[in-house]
């Protein structure tokens, strides 16, 4: 695996908690509050409008749907310290381990992690 593609799986990872935080923005996005008045539309189609095309076919929110069905199916196949230390690694931003500091939690070598990090990717 290149650096590139291991570096853009870890930032997907790392956006993986806010995932649905992301994804109600870009709904929010793609709903607007209608300003105006047409002869054409009733009072009743004045306000917010949500166009549940643009909602179904937005490239953004498929690939945050994409990239959160992916990770949970994942993580989900996993054993419980590869879990574990991709949690430790990429979800919990407040604490910054090492692989060693893993390896330490799990009572496991830091090759050992890397190897299940790795096949996680």
């Amino acid at each position: 695996m290149d650096d590139y593609e291991r570096q853009h799986l870890e930032s997907i990872l790392r956006d993986y908690p806010k995932i649905d935080k992301y994804m109600a923005v870009r709904m929010a996005e793609l709903s607007y509050p209608y300003q105006g008045h047409s002869h054409v539309l009733s009072k009743l189609a004045v306000g917010t409008m949500l166009f549940d095309d643009s909602i179904g076919t937005d490239r953004c929110l498929a690939q945050l749907e994409i990239n959160k069905e992916c990770i949970n199916f994942c993580l989900k196949h996993s054993d419980s310290d590869t879990r574990t230390i991709i949690e430790q690694l990429y979800f919990h931003h407040e604490n910054n381990l090492t692989l060693e500091g893993i390896g330490m939690i799990l009572n496991m070598s830091k090759s050992n992690v890397s190897r299940k990090r790795a096949a996680f990717f």
